[in-house]
């Protein structure tokens, strides 16, 4: 089509029609017209895209693409020439009579170098696909945007991973930004003032770039400009701060304002959420903003999930002369700060560290320092060099970079280039699923005590559900990630996989009143050693996450807390070297072993049994050697598989005597599963024993334990169903598994 006077071959701009000709003109037009109208774009394809994999509906794959290849109108911002996109698995679940589709996150990737080719009607993009994470076969995508009468009317992406040629996804053209963000901003009634939020026009201070453009600036337009459509949510909180005494915050008090405040956004994390609070003055006063929801290696509260939250104090001196409408130089210096700052502060919840923490001290950004760049530069340089921009980097990061790193409450903040975070970490569970996967524990573990957590799945539908309750890691259904106090985020991977059948359970509809336990699952998982060795070696805080991932459910956990302490005696600091050995995690690992290469693990777990007596670790140790003692263990010698070993219950019952004593004086539902699993271990060895009455009189005390511990029916009832029906001796290892909570 040869059309002639077209202004760009790449979008044709609306006509001037400030004249009363109309546009096209009135009346018969030539065909070469027509295709002109046809083929006429107002706006750039750049922007976010939504659609699905193939032609079967909203079922299988979903893929949020953004194309970033030309220039966006109404924004000052550099074209990144990058194309990136995020995975979603996608599935119908019938929930409260109404079906719905749930969106589970999965992976991202980039194409770097993207060969752009653009015609008069449509655009062809390819490129080389790179994850962030996790390996794949070689993979490149193939995208065709086509247009029509002044509107994106869609992409195509076709992916080939291994020289195989998957379902194309159909995408729908969403927003000429790449992501969305909600921001809720609340204030203290101390400063519940105007202006609430900033407003600046570009040339209202002098100092600054001289082809700066004439234009008004807020929050959403400086995230529109790096490509972030940011909605301020209209209705704001006001948190009365007028109690005496109280003149200023720290960040224990910002932390607990913001989850006693951020209401509307707290149905899970990670989430495109954010929360901003202007209160009045910081403890340490010349603190004007804080991104204050980090990691407690990193200053701040120590609570995950964490880029949360942020606060501007309006009482500091660089707002003393803030007004809504600037009238001399003072004020539009304040109006310009208060902009800053705002801006700034919301930047570190998108993972962004200051310019200088990244090598870049000389960065034109909202991260960094107006004073720390004028002293490398020369006094009142930032200013007049800033175009009120990210830099690339930052840009490439927020249009582009891994979700997992990107959004509010993913991974930590600070957390380097995230090449450390596991493929998959970051997976997230979409609202309305029919099965919910709830990790559980005691928040504080002794020293050296293996970690222990309830894996619990429950029913939220009105449907029954069947699942695989193989819950620990080892059976593949499961995948555990833990976050390191150091701010590392691990893989736990078990030393054994498990390839077998499903053990399936039935979970009943979720009740309208209270449960009888029918509509869920638990089971007691040991996480303490893994393929990278001890997971919980070190004193301080962690975050445990798991994902469940069979028969088509894709299901992550909760982010669970745990802390382990301190060696409290200079006995247990000096037993630590010969505990955290390869011999002793097998041992934990394998549920206890008599092999003679883990001897030494066997006798470190006998000497902690020994001299921390019915302490948890203690406690510990002494169930894993009763688990080795109390069991039949054979060798190979030579061709021949021969008993090594002669289970010897009596000893194993006397290792735990300790152990049950502890179990029964406690209280509260953190042990309830661990003092189960020990009567169901002493049960087999009082059979073993020849005592069965024995057996059948702890299965009762439990049974009664957990009821008054406000255990549910079912439950119990499941507890009475451990009590030997014969006396003949079974195998713990053949011992049946059954729901418990």
């Amino acid at each position: 089509m040869d059309i002639p006077n077209v202004p760009s071959p790449l979008y044709v701009p609306v006509p001037n029609t400030s004249d009363s000709v109309p546009f096209p003109p009135a009346g018969p037009q030539p065909a070469s017209f027509e295709d002109w109208w046809r083929c006429w774009r107002t706006a750039a394809i750049s922007g976010r895209y939504e659609g699905n994999q193939g032609g079967a509906g909203p079922i299988g794959s979903a893929l949020d693409l953004r194309l970033d290849v030309d220039p966006r109108q109404g924004v000052e911002s550099p074209v990144m020439n990058k194309v990136s996109g995020d995975f979603f698995s996608t599935r119908l679940v019938k929930a409260g009579g109404v079906s719905q589709l749930v969106k589970t996150y999965v992976e991202s990737w980039i194409v770097d170098t993207p060969v752009v080719t653009m015609n008069r009607s449509e655009a062809h993009i390819t490129g080389t696909v790179r994850f962030w994470k996790g390996t794949h076969p070689a993979t490149t995508v193939e995208i065709v945007v086509s247009w029509s009468h002044g509107a994106i009317t869609g992409a195509v992406a076709t992916f080939t991973a291994g020289g195989v040629v998957g379902q194309p996804y159909a995408c729908t053209y969403r927003s000429d930004c790449f992501r969305d963000m909600n921001l809720e901003l609340d204030y203290c009634s101390s400063v519940d003032i105007e202006p609430k939020v900033p407003v600046y026009n570009s040339h209202a201070h002098n100092n600054r770039p001289a082809d700066l453009s004439n234009r008004t600036i807020t929050i959403e337009s400086s995230y529109k400009d790096a490509g972030i459509a940011v909605t301020v949510d209209p209705v704001h909180t006001v948190i009365d701060d007028s109690a005496a005494g109280f003149a200023s915050w720290n960040v224990g008090e910002l932390h607990d304002a913001m989850e006693t405040s951020f209401g509307k956004f707290n149905s899970g994390w990670p989430a495109w959420n954010m929360w901003g609070v202007q209160a009045g003055l910081f403890d340490s006063a010349g603190v004007g903003g804080i991104m204050f929801d980090a990691a407690a290696g990193f200053g701040g509260a120590g609570r995950g999930p964490d880029r949360q939250g942020f606060a501007v104090f309006r009482n500091h001196s660089w707002f003393t002369n803030l007004v809504s409408t600037p009238g001399n130089q003072d004020q539009a210096w304040a109006m310009r700060h208060f902009l800053y700052t705002w801006v700034h502060e919301a930047g570190h919840a998108f993972n962004f560290l200051h310019a200088w923490d990244k090598a870049r001290p000389d960065s034109l950004s909202w991260m960094n320092y107006d004073w720390k760049y004028d002293q490398r530069n020369g006094a009142d340089t930032f200013w007049a060099n800033f175009r009120f921009r990210f830099d690339d980097d930052e840009l490439l990061h927020m249009r582009h970079g891994d979700r997992a790193s990107v959004i509010m409450g993913g991974d930590p903040w600070a957390s380097g280039g995230h090449l450390e975070s596991p493929a998959g970490a970051m997976t997230v569970s979409g609202p309305g699923s029919d099965v919910e996967l709830t990790l559980s524990a005691k928040d504080h573990f002794d020293y050296m005590e293996p970690v222990s957590i309830e894996f619990r799945l429950r029913n939220t539908s009105d449907l029954p559900v069947l699942v695989d309750g193989r819950l620990d890691p080892r059976y593949g259904n499961t995948t555990v990630y833990v976050q390191k106090p150091n701010g590392t985020v691990t893989l736990h991977e078990s030393v054994v996989c498990f390839y077998g059948l499903p053990e399936l359970v039935t979970l009943a509809p979720a009740p309208e009143g209270d449960s009888d336990g029918s509509d869920r699952y638990s089971e007691l998982v040991q996480l303490a050693y893994g393929v990278q060795g001890f997971a919980f070696d070190e004193p301080g805080q962690y975050l445990v996450r798991a994902v469940y991932s069979t028969d088509g459910i894709i299901q992550a956990s909760n982010t669970l807390p745990l802390r382990v302490g301190f060696p409290v005696t200079r006995e247990e600091d000096r037993f630590a070297p010969a505990f955290f050995t390869r011999e002793v995690g097998l041992t934990l690992a394998f549920e206890g072993s008599m092999s003679p290469y883990l001897s030494k693990g066997l006798d470190a777990l006998t000497e902690a049994a020994e001299r921390f007596g019915g302490e948890p670790l203690g406690v510990k140790a002494a169930t894993a050697v009763a688990q080795s003692v109390g069991d039949d263990f054979y060798r190979r010698k030579e061709d021949k598989m021969v008993k090594h070993h002669s289970a010897d219950p009596e000893r194993a019952l006397a290792l735990t005597d300790a152990g049950l004593a502890s179990y029964q004086e406690g209280s509260g539902a953190a042990n309830n599963l661990a003092y189960r699993n020990l009567v169901e271990l002493r049960t087999d060895l009082h059979v073993k024993a020849d005592d069965a009455a024995a057996a059948k009189s702890e299965v009762e005390t439990l049974a009664k334990d957990l009821g008054t511990r406000g255990a549910n029916a079912a439950v119990v009832a499941q507890v009475r169903e451990l009590i030997p029906s014969t006396p003949a001796a079974r195998s713990r290892r053949s011992a049946p598994r059954k729901p418990a909570k």
